[in-house]
């Protein structure tokens, strides 16, 4: 038997004449890999990486992301959407086996009209551990319903950890209508002359989306991306995972890519959208990262900022898109002009 143990409830950041809207570089399942990271499910550091049991309710991306984002072995179980869903999940996830439990679900809409963009994604853990399960109502619809998913949240903070809405909303810059997303039906017409095979893509990809390097027991010296070997003296063993910043990092260098300048699978970003912004962060000492931004205009990130990392889709290729993370503005940050 297992009881929640936290949830979340995710919204996208940007408002579009007061409804929530998802970015062009924002999908099910950046959308949910964001809630779920907020739930802090992520495999400590040095600890066994304990299978987890993932339910998910309607599309929430790519099977084999899962594994990549989570850094531990995912048992999938999808569950059709629809009247009670929320409800089989959570009874699936609660008379489940012994160890942790995700119900996960998204929903990014093509009607700019639409008011429920976002994310739902509930933790489970041993038994006693948190709130009973008669406690927890039935949200019909879950993703048609956020604001249902809001109050229940709001009513049992205090008995589960609870974290709701934690973008706060910023207007959209510029005239009144959602961000064009990339043509998702045409993945293969993007140009592939800056290719990148996917085995190349999967190597060291949990370690890249989840900022997750390597620190050297014999040199004291951090690697990232993870490879298994120490860039500095080489070695092989006594290496033990390093969970690095992914909030608040500083930028130390920023650059505009104008078009043409963009390497070419960036073709189809800035035929819609224009130039792009990208930046260097420091996240820790001697680890720099390279990040394009999103939810800022082109140059409206400075040297000496601080941005936060979200995963987001990065560009198509081989069929299906490719995602890593980006520099977001910090709350508070000014809205792009």
């Amino acid at each position: 038997m297992r009881d929640l143990n936290a949830l979340v409830v995710h919204r996208p950041s940007r408002t579009v004449e007061g409804r929530r809207t998802a970015e062009a570089d924002e999908d099910e399942f950046t959308l949910a890999a964001t809630a779920v990271e907020r739930l802090a499910v992520f495999a400590p550091s040095g600890a066994p990486r304990v299978p987890i049991d993932l339910l998910t309710i309607g599309p929430v991306g790519p099977e084999w992301a899962w594994p990549h984002w989570l850094g531990r072995p995912v048992s999938l179980h999808p569950l059709p959407p629809g009247p009670r869903a929320l409800a089989r999940a959570f009874e699936a996830a609660s008379t489940g086996g012994e160890g942790p439990a995700l119900v996960v679900a998204a929903r990014r809409s093509s009607d700019p009209a639409r008011d429920d963009d976002g994310a739902l994604a509930f933790l489970f853990g041993p038994s006693g551990s948190g709130l009973a399960r008669a406690e927890i109502p039935v949200v019909e619809e879950s993703l048609g319903l956020l604001a249902a998913a809001d109050r229940f949240a709001a009513e049992v903070t205090g008995r589960v950890s609870c974290v709701t809405q934690t973008d706060p909303a910023r207007p959209m810059s510029g005239p009144g209508r959602a961000p064009t997303a990339v043509d998702a039906e045409r993945l293969d017409a993007v140009s592939e002359g800056a290719y990148v095979p996917r085995p190349r893509y999967l190597e060291n990809l949990g370690s890249r989306w989840r900022f997750e390097g390597e620190r050297c027991g014999a040199c004291g010296t951090t690697s990232f991306p993870a490879r298994g070997r120490c860039r500095r003296c080489g070695r092989y063993d006594g290496l033990t995972a390093l969970a690095l910043p992914r909030e608040g990092v500083r930028v130390v260098a920023t650059t505009v890519i104008g078009r043409g300048g963009q390497p070419t699978e960036f073709d189809a970003q800035v035929a819609a959208h224009g130039p792009y912004e990208v930046v260097l962060a420091e996240v820790a000492p001697e680890i720099r990262v390279t990040l394009q931004v999103t939810e800022a205009s082109p140059g409206a990130v400075r040297i000496g900022d601080r941005v936060d990392t979200r995963l987001r889709r990065l560009y198509p290729m081989e069929g299906e898109w490719r995602y890593g993370r980006k520099a977001v503005p910090i709350a508070g940050f000014p809205p792009a002009a």
